[in-house]
């Protein structure tokens, strides 16, 4: 007879989705029902925990732009450290940033990696997820950070922007993320004066805020996050979405309609790398460590992976249909050839096509 799975997994495949998008400080907030593991089994304490985790100071400066509300500013994070941070655990990202032509996944010298990788499943080019990776227990953080890599099929335009849709835009996001409640950009950043402060050789940015994303009640309670994300544009035709975790000096910017803190989720580092390499295909590179706060961070690798694999399956559809009629390309041909820039993209067209109606920033899963 054959034995069932481990029940601790079954549970595992219930629980949150990843909100994603840094080392955290830890301050308090309480579970509504902590997590403990009991001989193989998921259970809840009753007892309370602090969990709540924030961003690294390291990732952010003491500067500051404007955002679209008047008398909010948005603090401005240290590109330097944190691409450089991207670019030691994303080979793809370091080709956006450093070659004049990216030759994606086939290009990537394992053995220039910084750091020892786990190879979780190895490559296999028939795959639609050809391989994965983990650094067990990264930086000190308690948790892994995880390596995903893929190649899709789809249109180039506005590439960046329609995969960050992907997490970004309710529509889109909860046909592949059942336990996602709320996903909103809450501020937008002047993208005219942020490039003031970023060096050119980070690319042109096309969107730039802060976003704010809660989980529906589950196999656990609710989590949240606020993040402050953004997208790189390459003139190789590269694509990095990024984000980081606000530092807690940053709690006042919660959305006015969601006083109730619950407990809080950080992405330690998260990136997405896209590179195109033929015609109508591109290369995708996804890296993230994510801490669930009040989750063991020995399962929360599984977690991660699942979350990540159910995006991707998605994304593949999604994207093929981009090359046919489907809503992808109803979307896209709505679009003029000639407009540039992420506000445009969101433009208030009165389609029953347009998926994305009301405008939405980064919130990786």
């Amino acid at each position: 007879m054959q034995k069932s799975k481990c029940p601790c997994l079954r549970h595992v495949k219930l629980l949150v989705a990843i909100q994603v998008v840094t080392h955290s400080h830890f301050s308090t907030a309480t579970l509504d029902h902590p997590l403990v593991v009991n001989r193989g089994r998921l259970i809840w304490s009753r007892s309370q925990e602090a969990v709540a985790a924030f961003g690294n100071p390291k990732y952010f400066t003491d500067r500051y732009i404007s955002s679209n509300k008047p008398g909010v500013m948005i603090k401005l994070p240290n590109f330097d450290v944190l691409f450089e941070d991207i670019c030691n655990v994303s080979p793809l990202a370091k080709q956006a940033f450093n070659d004049e032509n990216p030759a994606g996944i086939s290009a990537i010298d394992e053995d220039a990696d910084m750091y020892k990788w786990r190879v979780t499943d190895s490559f296999n080019p028939n795959r639609l997820v050809k391989e994965i990776d983990k650094i067990d227990n990264f930086q000190n953080n308690g948790v892994p950070i995880i390596r995903l890599r893929s190649t899709l099929h789809g249109p180039q335009k506005k590439l960046g922007e329609c995969f960050a849709e992907l997490i970004t835009t309710a529509e889109l996001r909860h046909q592949w993320d059942a336990t996602n409640d709320i996903v909103d950009e809450i501020y937008a950043g002047d993208l005219e004066e942020l490039k003031k402060y970023q060096d050119p050789k980070y690319g042109t940015p096309s969107m730039f805020g802060i976003g704010y994303v809660k989980t529906k009640q589950s196999v656990v309670s609710p989590r949240e996050q606020l993040t402050l994300c953004g997208l790189q544009n390459f003139g190789s035709g590269a694509k990095l979405i990024w984000g980081v975790e606000l530092e807690e000096s940053q709690n006042h910017l919660f959305p006015e309609d969601q006083p109730k803190r619950v407990p809080r989720s950080t992405s330690h580092l998260f990136a997405t790398t896209i590179i195109p390499t033929e015609h109508d295909t591109f290369d995708v590179e996804y890296v993230l460590q994510l801490e669930i706060g009040g989750f063991p961070g020995w399962l929360t690798g599984p977690v991660v992976i699942e979350t990540v694999k159910k995006m991707f399956r998605f994304a593949a559809d999604y994207f093929r249909g981009g090359l046919d009629d489907g809503a992808l390309a109803k979307k896209l041909a709505s679009i003029p050839d000639d407009l540039n820039g992420i506000a445009r993209f969101h433009s208030p067209i009165q389609s029953d096509e347009v998926l994305d109606k009301k405008q939405t920033l980064l919130m990786p899963p």
